[in-house]
């Protein structure tokens, strides 16, 4: 593995674990056991070097979706499939990570946000095959459900909307993304969903 990649895939780590202000260019550069010269040598500053942790971690998660999409046999196992990666993403990820990017690295923020644009019309088109196979209502409109998803997502990052004192954040994407796929699928897509919380809760789904 080149040193770039080296530094990206363990700086990711740290950040998503502690959160972006509270790490340094010089506890990073401890943490992997390089100089800091090192690592200035191959990112300007901090700033740099989370952008390209950022990219990094949005390629994968890309490609781990599309990986489950391709493997499963319809919409809902799709999404219930995406459903269970979220909950188990959301013990990685310490939540000031998405407040200190919102409020100290704007820029990068605004990158992420318009690249979620992007990922939710993904879901959109997923939908709309869920409805053709009988899934989905066909009286969704996928696209404002998908927004209204968006919105609370974002939510999930003010300290004045949502209550992650009192609930663990992971609870929350549970509770989003759960009853939004419940609320439109059909009889036949419930049935699915429900057979599906039963594995989860008997363990036969990898997840929290």
């Amino acid at each position: 593995m080149e040193i770039k990649d080296r530094i990206v895939q363990e700086a990711s780590i740290l950040f998503y674990r502690n959160g972006v202000r509270s790490m340094t260019m010089s506890d990073i550069a401890n943490q992997l056991g390089i100089s800091k010269r090192t690592l200035y040598e191959v990112f300007q500053d901090k700033e740099d070097l989370l952008e390209e942790c950022i990219n990094a971690n949005r390629k994968k998660t890309e490609h781990e979706i599309n990986n489950l999409i391709n493997s499963s046999e319809d919409v809902i196992d799709a999404l219930m499939r995406i459903y269970a990666k979220h909950l188990s993403d959301a013990q990685s990820i310490n939540r000031s990570m998405l407040h200190d990017l919102r409020k100290y690295h704007a820029p990068i923020y605004r990158k992420v946000e318009n690249q979620q644009h992007s990922a939710y019309y993904a879901f959109i088109e997923l939908l709309k095959k869920g409805i053709q196979q009988d899934l989905i209502r066909e009286d969704t409109n996928v696209e404002v459900m998908m927004w209204l998803v968006q919105a609370q997502f974002r939510a999930l990052i003010n300290d004045e909307v949502i209550p992650t004192d009192k609930y663990p954040i992971k609870e929350f994407i549970r509770v989003i993304i759960l009853n939004s796929i419940r609320g439109v699928a059909t009889p036949a897509g419930v049935a699915q969903i429900d057979h599906w919380i039963e594995k989860i809760k008997e363990n036969k789904i990898k997840q929290l």
